[in-house]
């Protein structure tokens, strides 16, 4: 082989070895990233708060009647919508998130 080839492929070579290098360290570097999320046994997870829950919640907070609700998953959290109708006939969107917590109210 020629001189310039060898040249081209010890290129391609080091190239191909970098980068695979590069790839390995960075997915070990995700991988223990990661580990903050998984549970070790024995820890206990929040529950989430079921739509039931997250209306009397908004109820308990606000009064009056329930228009509607739905659940939503946005974000990665599920979140409960749910139209309140309060004295004065105004009517009142609350938002619980999946831990039971007012996030809106409007």
């Amino acid at each position: 082989m020629s001189k310039k080839k060898n040249n081209y492929w010890l290129l391609l070579g080091t190239l191909i070895a970098t980068w695979a290098i590069v790839a390995s360290n960075a997915h070990a570097e995700s991988n223990q990233s990661r580990q903050g999320f998984i549970a070790q046994p024995g820890t206990r997870i929040a529950s989430v708060v079921s739509l039931q829950e997250a209306i009397s919640v908004a109820l308990r907070k606000n009064g009056g009647r329930v228009l509607s609700a739905q659940s939503k998953n946005g974000q990665g959290a599920p979140r409960h919508h749910i139209r309140l109708l309060v004295d004065g006939g105004r009517v009142l969107n609350v938002v619980v998130d999946g831990r039971g917590r007012v996030q809106k109210t409007r």
